[in-house]
């Protein structure tokens, strides 16, 4: 897949009981627990339902919108001149946390449910909240309850001033400091952003497409790949736009015409009608921001965030473009090199040789073969060896619940049990292959956040990773590319900081910190998977299970890691930029700009007649003006890594420092002093610079 790709697709999934936050498109993700038709609430696992019906489904998206407008309505008519915190900000929080509480296992249906019917219903109720949430923040008799607690929070404890201001911002974010009219259009705009978020997000999910190509198209294929082709009523073989299907080919496919066609059709995902939805939000964004007095959208959003500003984010992004273009073109001559002697006058890398010649590359001059490395990475090799490592470092113990209720007959679910109390703290999910209609990228999804209850016991958390690896085939399970394996690696990281959260508050809970923070966690993690003692414990062949990742694969494994991270981190980087160069112009050409900035920045052209901004959906949805983010986090990942690369990378100490500090605490500090609390320092880019290759200068 490249840690490029992981690193673009790979996600969280959350909403705090306010702060709606979102990514690849998909628009507000409720967080929280189950309930039943009842309206009970839900505390144990047991009690979750994901065998809703289309009706049942509409009937309790309707039942928990009168349910919480009533809550609403009693927390708004407090009397303002005896209002305190518990029954004003915590009053509402209550009420916002059940509301999310009740509806996340019908939302997150729409994601995972193999009914077409029961997905769109799902849908239609997500669509329904996030409006519905709209209207809560912009009502001005809470607005002045939130006011009214505001100044009264002299003898706050910390967090709880936290969660105070969290709330005031929020309201103001949404429009209640301006004059009615212009409050108004803002309030118009930001639901019609929901609505184009929500379609934007369903045409990818529906959009289906192949290629049809020969047995001779297949040259360079392996088999097991080959065999689980669909064949077409003529014989030929159909290659799908998923995954596990689109990367190996444009990796191993020989035959460069037939890449250059599966390309074309996989950047044209979403078509013309997601390119207009993109052109419009980025409008009204803009116009949201003016209307609040900002310069532009991403000036809007990057208040609330570590970076500040976008002239930060652009320098953070410009710096780094100059380090590493000299390692880009390096990069590409060298691929270059390699494509001419297939093609003696080739003049450039196209858009559809680069993973080709790149996986060729490795396979030429560090012998890194990445089929023969996936026989050695069975998935349940893989997930035996990531939870024994997980457990060393967190003190804590994964154990199989076979009686949790599921979505699919393939999901897997489990327990996390603390060493030291012996409790049930958590449990999560892994549905980790395809199927028609499912979420197609790789993502952590919160479906109960964890806080502390009105009678004072702690929710346990409940998260599942939603993944696409290979499915087992006849004869041979599943089997994980070693990029497989950091990603899976990478979005486990994410499960434990959402399940190990102790925040009281669920505005708090797991990952809702900062959006340019919240992947530095499970950044930092993905290095165990670089590590030679942890690669062993996650290998082990699928007829031999003995006989682990040989050392000659292994070296040339490591060696190879930084062969085309030129080119990968550039593509990041033009990413980045281009989410920025987006969210701070009034109106854009979406294909234009695009196309510019690629050539520019990554080196490569844009596939000509493409238009690969209509499949990207993180800007659409939680990452706007946030793309950077990817590459924020990761200096500070890199950094805190340090202290493992010093003390033990199973070191038990160092992990529940981690598990104290960066898990646990989730929101209730600024991820800043979080940092510093784990590093007993302040942080710097070294580890990161050096990880690239880079001196620092």
């Amino acid at each position: 897949m490249g840690v490029g790709v992981k690193i673009l697709y790979s996600c969280i999934f959350m909403v705090t009981s306010f702060l709606v936050i979102t990514c690849s498109g998909n628009n507000n993700v409720v967080a929280g627990r189950g309930a039943t038709n009842t309206g009970e609430r839900m505390h144990d696992l047991t009690q979750l339902n994901f065998s809703y019906s289309p009706d049942e489904i509409r009937n309790i998206c309707n039942q928990e919108q009168d349910r919480v407008n009533a809550g609403i309505d009693a927390v708004a008519a407090v009397d303002l001149s005896t209002v305190n915190f518990d029954t004003g900000i915590l009053a509402l929080e209550t009420v916002l946390a059940e509301f999310s509480t009740s509806l996340e296992p019908v939302n997150f249906l729409k994601y995972v449910s193999a009914d077409a019917d029961v997905r769109d219903a799902a849908d239609e109720c997500e669509q329904a909240i996030a409006k519905l949430y709209v209207d809560i923040f912009a009502r001005e008799d809470l607005y002045k309850v939130v006011k009214a607690c505001e100044a009264k929070s002299q003898n706050l404890g910390t967090v709880q001033k936290r969660l105070v201001t969290e709330y005031l911002e929020e309201f103001q974010r949404n429009g209640l400091e301006l004059p009615l009219e212009k409050r108004k259009k803002f309030i118009e705009k930001k639901k019609k952003l929901v609505e184009l978020t929500t379609e934007f997000d369903k045409n990818l999910v529906e959009w289906k497409d192949s290629l049809a190509v020969s047995r001779e198209e297949l040259d360079g294929m392996p088999d097991d790949y080959i065999k689980g082709l669909e064949k077409t009523e003529d014989g030929k073989y159909k290659v799908g736009l998923s995954y596990p299907e689109y990367f190996p080919f444009m990796q191993n496919a020989k035959n460069a015409d037939a890449r250059r066609r599966l390309q074309i059709k996989f950047f044209n995902r979403g078509g013309d009608r997601n390119t207009e939805l993109l052109e419009t939000a980025i409008r009204l964004r803009h116009e949201s921001a003016q209307l609040l007095g900002k310069k532009d959208h991403a000036t809007f959003v990057l208040e609330q965030r570590m970076a500040k500003e976008p002239e930060t984010v652009l320098a953070f992004l410009n710096d780094l473009i100059a380090k590493l273009k000299p390692k880009g073109e390096s990069d590409l001559a060298e691929l270059l090199e390699l494509k001419r002697k297939d093609e003696p006058g080739a003049a450039e890398i196209l858009p559809w040789d680069w993973r080709y010649y790149d996986n060729q590359l490795k396979k030429e001059k560090y012998q890194v073969d990445h089929q023969k490395i996936k026989e050695y990475f069975p998935l349940a090799t893989v997930n035996k060896g990531m939870f024994e490592i997980y457990e060393t470092l967190l003190d804590v113990d994964f154990v199989e619940d076979p009686d949790a209720p599921r979505w699919h007959d393939s999901v897997l679910a489990y327990k996390v049990v603390d060493n030291k109390t012996k409790k049930h703290v958590a449990s999560f999910y892994m549905d980790l292959f395809p199927r028609q209609g499912k979420y197609g990228h790789a993502a952590a999804f919160t479906l109960v956040s964890g806080y502390t209850r009105p009678d004072g016991s702690y929710q346990r958390p409940v998260s599942s990773i939603v993944a696409n690896f290979n499915a087992p085939q006849e004869g041979q399970p599943s089997l994980l590319t070693h990029n497989e394996v950091e990603t899976h690696f990478h979005e486990f990281g994410h499960i434990m900081h959402q399940v190990l959260t102790t925040a009281p508050y669920t505005t708090f809970s797991g990952t809702r910190v900062k959006r340019d923070f919240v992947e530095a966690p499970s950044q930092m993690l993905e290095n165990w998977v670089w590590n030679k003692a942890s690669l062993s414990k996650l290998s082990g062949h699928y007829l031999r299970p003995s006989e682990t990742l040989p050392d000659e694969l292994l070296d040339s494994l490591l060696k190879a890691k930084l062969a085309d991270a030129g080119i990968l981190y550039l593509r990041q980087l033009f990413f980045g930029m281009l989410d920025m160069t987006y969210h701070t112009s009034a109106s854009v050409n979406s294909t234009a700009i695009y196309e510019k900035l690629q050539k520019e920045i990554m080196l490569i052209a844009m596939p000509p007649g493409t238009q690969p901004q209509a499949s990207f959906g993180h800007l659409m949805g939680g990452y706007d003006a946030g793309y950077y983010g990817y590459l924020w986090s990761e200096v500070f990942a890199q950094d805190m890594f340090t202290r493992f690369e010093n003390e033990g990378l199973l070191n038990p100490a160092t992990g529940a420092d981690y598990r104290h500090w960066i898990l646990e605490k989730g929101g209730t500090q600024d991820p800043s002093d979080l940092i510093r609390g784990f590093l007993g320092r302040e942080p710097n880019n070294l580890a990161f610079l050096r990880s690239l290759g880079l001196n620092a200068r």
